[in-house]
């Protein structure tokens, strides 16, 4: 593995993620063959459910003991396993781009790349996009450790400069090969409303989807996020901030401006004035979470600088996202 896979997926932090695999809150229906529980009816080791016999059924399937208690021809159905389409959207707004050592928009490239290794380790599809005003360039779902290699380099790729996009009504009409380019410039700002709707316009199939933002969005996206629950969807959303965000250590007077509109303000920053800003926040997360608890979508807080490690084998687990 070069050096440019190992700052996404190093061959240490690969045998940790081998241990868990992503959990799905409820079955799908697959189109091939994997290790999820399905919707359908099929042949495997878990028993789902008995039907009456009906001409033509395999007699294989008639449970006997039933016959001989009852006179009634009964067969049993065991639960189909195939697999799942997983969708993973990270925001790469302008807002993403801060923090250090680690920006939020590099913890998010790696918790993408690990969340396709859990997926594609599963025998699942795993398509992957960028957003921030609109969906942007994207990687149709594919099965497979090819695919894996080409969503490294798929999120390698957006730590560059260059912003490409998709028309997000018809994301799976071009080929990988071919991207349509538009100019979003440096300050693209974050719609998580127009995303989530585009999304739920492309998607007929409901599935898991991941999105991995900082969630700092005006929009009215929580009730997109309802939308697609009631539909069907597993949502989950991973809310990175950094540690200024956090626990921000700043005094005195100062000039802040907003990465993605520009707005420039000045603040004369004391304990009382970060104190207030912590408690703002701790409502803004709080109340999320309790969105998301109700509703059944999963919802995970981490820290840009915390140990990588400790999103996969912590706060996924807790938060039922993985096992």
């Amino acid at each position: 593995m070069n050096q440019e896979k190992e700052n996404l997926l190093d061959p240490a932090f690969l045998r940790k993620l081998e241990r868990l695999r992503i959990q799905a809150r409820r079955a799908f229906p697959g189109t091939m063959r994997g290790e999820r529980r399905s919707t359908k009816r099929g042949a495997s080791v878990e028993f789902a459910d008995f039907r009456k016999y009906e001409a033509g059924d395999d007699f294989r399937h008639v449970d006997w003991n039933i016959y001989a208690r009852l006179e009634r021809l009964m067969l049993r159905q065991f639960v189909e396993e195939e697999d799942v389409r997983i969708d993973i959207l990270v925001d790469q707004s302008q807002s993403m781009r801060f923090g250090a050592p680690r920006s939020k928009f590099d913890f998010a490239r790696r918790a993408a790349a690990a969340l396709t290794f859990l997926g594609i380790s599963s025998l699942d599809r795993v398509g992957v996009a960028a957003f921030d005003t609109s969906l942007r360039e994207r990687l149709k779902a594919q099965r497979g450790r090819g695919h894996l290699l080409n969503v490294l380099r798929f999120l390698d790729a957006l730590a560059g400069d260059n912003r490409q996009a998709i028309a997000p009504d018809e994301p799976e009409s071009v080929p990988q090969s071919e991207q349509v380019t538009t100019s979003t410039g440096a300050s693209a700002r974050t719609d998580l409303s127009a995303v989530l709707r585009g999304f739920q316009r492309a998607n007929s199939r409901p599935g898991i989807v991941f999105v991995i933002s900082d969630f700092l969005d005006t929009s009215s996206f929580r009730t997109e996020m309802k939308l697609l629950a009631r539909r069907g969807f597993d949502l989950n959303l991973i809310q990175v901030l950094a540690t200024d965000e956090l626990a921000p250590e700043v005094a005195g007077d100062l000039m802040f401006v907003d990465s993605e509109t520009g707005e420039a303000r000045e603040i004369t920053v004391n304990e009382r004035l970060v104190a207030a800003y912590k408690t703002a926040l701790g409502q803004y997360t709080h109340g999320l979470e309790s969105f998301c608890r109700s509703q059944g979508i999963g919802y995970t807080l981490v820290s840009a600088a915390a140990a990588f490690e400790e999103l996969l084998l912590k706060n996924l687990i807790e938060a039922r996202m993985a096992e």
